[in-house]
């Protein structure tokens, strides 16, 4: 059980009530993350089980974009990958949003599948997942989100997207901020940039293909250490993969992070739906970032879990359940804005 993971201007409408942890949550076994040993929450084992079989169900599908849901006569929503660049997560949403909505996920998979330049700015980055959602939907309006590093991205495409002309109508943004700032980590608790955070990083990956996620800041060669936990256990999905491809895999989770650390936005205009996971800072302060970025609409909800777990069951049922609400509203609006 615990051995599988730890992983650890425009007035704003909140559409939910407050975001204290309920009582009774109790840690349920310890692992060791960076070096310190951390209590394990049931969400953490819960997240474990989910991603094994989330992953299993993708079969390591690694094209750019990667169909969730496809049919439906409304136009899509677009998912931008968080840090790991892939968006296999996003299927918790599919039992929480309408039948008919397509749901795509944006996956930074360039140099997975074959030897190829890794973007060198974050505009060549949207540049390229505009080119290839434009294939699915050739123009707006558009539909975007993005969970932790993906609502970068996705902020990113949305500036993309408006530079060509085309109509943005939803943004909706899980837990992240516009801007990584100097001296800020990645993630929340993450550690700071100035150090070695490979480990770090590379943890995410293990704990996205379902491996317990043990490396610390005192392994000298994250890499082989990863690859020689990967090799330790068979049947978790990246054993599949030949080292080249786990070490490509890597090069692109610390190019992502790059690239959103250089990032500095303009300005979008479209509606904005900010869901709020309970980790510090505040929801004012959060918000009050994304309102210097983002004008138009802004609808808040505070979700009653931790960053990590924001594709959880629960909390993902809430997070459809508003999307839902949003896109019924722009569907109705949509006649009446192309008069």
């Amino acid at each position: 059980m615990a051995e599988d993971v730890v992983d650890t201007d425009t007035p704003a409408t909140v559409l939910s009530g407050p975001s204290a942890l309920p009582h009774g949550r109790v840690p349920r076994r310890r692992a060791f993350t960076g070096g310190a040993e951390t209590l394990l929450l049931p969400e953490d084992v819960q997240w474990a089980r989910q991603l094994r079989a989330t992953t299993r169900a993708a079969g390591g599908a690694l094209d750019m974009v990667l169909p969730l849901r496809v049919g439906g006569s409304s136009p899509p929503l677009f998912c931008a990958p968080p840090v790991v660049g892939l968006s296999w997560s996003y299927s918790a949403l599919l039992p929480h949003i309408p039948a008919e909505q397509p749901l795509y996920g944006l996956q930074t998979s360039r140099g997975l599948q074959r030897p190829e330049p890794l973007p060198a700015s974050m505009a060549e980055l949207v540049a390229d997942l505009a080119d290839q959602l434009r294939i699915v939907q050739p123009s707006g309006p558009y539909h975007l989100l993005g969970w932790s590093l993906g609502g970068i991205i996705a902020l990113a495409l949305a500036e993309e997207l408006q530079r060509r002309g085309e109509q943005l109508r939803l943004l909706v943004i899980l837990d992240a901020v516009p801007v990584i700032r100097d001296g800020m980590p990645v993630v929340p608790h993450g550690p700071s940039p100035d150090t070695d955070d490979r480990w770090f990083l590379y943890n995410f990956v293990l704990a996205e293909f379902g491996y317990r996620p043990t490396l610390t800041a005192q392994d000298a060669e994250p890499e082989a250490r990863m690859l020689e936990l990967v090799r330790r256990r068979p049947g978790l999905g990246l054993d599949e993969w030949p080292d080249q491809r786990v070490l490509a895999l890597l090069r692109v989770i610390r190019n992502n992070v790059a690239l959103a650390r250089a990032y500095r936005p303009g300005r979008v205009d479209c509606p904005l739906l900010f869901c709020a996971a309970r980790n510090p800072p505040r929801l004012e302060v959060k918000l009050a970032r994304w309102q210097l970025v983002v004008t138009g609409p802004v609808d808040v909800m505070e979700v009653d879990c931790l960053h990590n777990h924001m594709m959880l069951t629960e909390p993902a049922a809430r997070i459809g359940a508003a999307i839902t609400t949003m896109l019924a509203d722009e569907a109705r609006e949509r006649p009446m804005l192309a008069q």
